[in-house]
C-alpha cells in the first residue's frame, strides 16, 4: 500500500486512502503522473505555483519525493483587460 501526499504551492492533502501497487517503481511512476494532472486542472488559478507529491510506504515513512514547478510571465502582456 502507498499513499501520495500532495502539497499545492502550499495547500496540503495528506492520503489516508492509498492504493495497492507492485511496488516502489510503480508507485513512483503513480506520483510522476499525478503533477501535470493537478497542474492542468488548475492551470487559471495562478501564474506560479509548486506542486510536490511524496510517496509513503505502508509503514509511513516518506520514499519518494517528485516536484513540478510552473512559472508564467508575459512576455507582451495583451492590449485589452482580463474577461
Amino acid at each position: 500500500m502507498y499513499y501520495f501526499d500532495i502539497d499545492d504551492s502550499g495547500e496540503a492533502s495528506r492520503d489516508v486512502f492509498g492504493i495497492e501497487l507492485r511496488d516502489l517503481y510503480e508507485a513512483r511512476d503513480q506520483a510522476l503522473s499525478l503533477l501535470p494532472d493537478i497542474a492542468r486542472d488548475h492551470a487559471v488559478d495562478a501564474e506560479h505555483r509548486t506542486i510536490t507529491a511524496v510517496v509513503r510506504c505502508h509503514e509511513g515513512r516518506e520514499r519518494y519525493r517528485t516536484t513540478l514547478s510552473v512559472q508564467g510571465e508575459w512576455i507582451e502582456a495583451p492590449d485589452y483587460p482580463e474577461a
